[in-house]
């Protein structure tokens, strides 16, 4: 990711929508595009409107900030009539800008969440917990150990599955940067089902959850 440059960036983003399953699909960045980058409709008909951060420095590079999510604000909706606008890196994001994004229901995909939607273990409106978009539920996964495919599967969850669950209290983005943060502070991390760092078990998120909320305040659940 870090090496392409910023239209070959934005053409990630367009192919990654067309994987999923989106329509209408297309990359219209460039001078005049009055902050948005890919116009996609997904299977639901909720148009998507996106906007691309690319950072060549990756986590390294500077954060995408307030001012790009005001930007993005004040053109997806009321220029191009946007059902979900998007802003997309391949680095970090301010905290101020996430605030101020939840605050005005628009959709952060940091580096952590992109490398989850590269990998193609779900479409990117059940990766950010977007309801409706998908025509159709799909199926849960079953684990099953290739040592031990006769013991009973169990079901996993994405992070967006366990937060409307009730498993974990935080959305997606916010998990991966708790999960992140466990790393520094010495946490055992959740075992990934698929093995991938994307499915979890209900046990592996409650034990995570109880390890990290023994080492402070317990978290109340993310406002929708």
């Amino acid at each position: 990711m870090d090496g392409l440059d910023h239209r070959e960036f934005e053409y990630l983003i367009r192919d990654l929508m067309v994987r999923d399953g989106a329509t209408d699909v297309r990359r219209v960045g460039g001078a005049g595009d009055n902050g948005t980058d890919v116009i996609a409709t997904d299977p639901a008909g909720q148009r998507w409107i996106i906007q691309c951060k690319h950072r060549k420095q990756g986590l390294e590079g500077a954060p995408v900030g307030v001012r790009e999510f005001q930007v993005l604000n004040g053109t997806g909706r009321p220029v191009h009539g946007g059902n979900v606008v998007v802003l997309v890196t391949n680095g970090a994001v301010t905290g101020r800008a996430r605030s101020f994004a939840q605050g005005q229901k628009l959709e952060t995909i940091d580096r952590f969440l992109l490398e989850d939607w590269i990998a193609g273990g779900r479409p990117v409106w059940e990766l950010i917990g977007i309801k409706g978009s998908a025509v159709s539920a799909m199926p849960r996964t079953s684990v099953i150990e290739p040592d031990a495919a006769d013991r009973p599967s169990e079901t996993v969850y994405s992070l967006a599955e366990a937060y409307d669950a009730g498993l974990v209290p935080w959305k997606p983005a916010t998990m991966r940067q708790y999960l992140l943060r466990s790393q520094q502070r010495g946490i055992p991390l959740p075992r990934s089902g698929d093995g991938l760092g994307h499915l979890y078990t209900a046990a592996e998120l409650r034990a995570w959850l109880e390890n990290w909320q023994a080492q402070g305040t317990p978290p109340g659940r993310q406002p929708e």
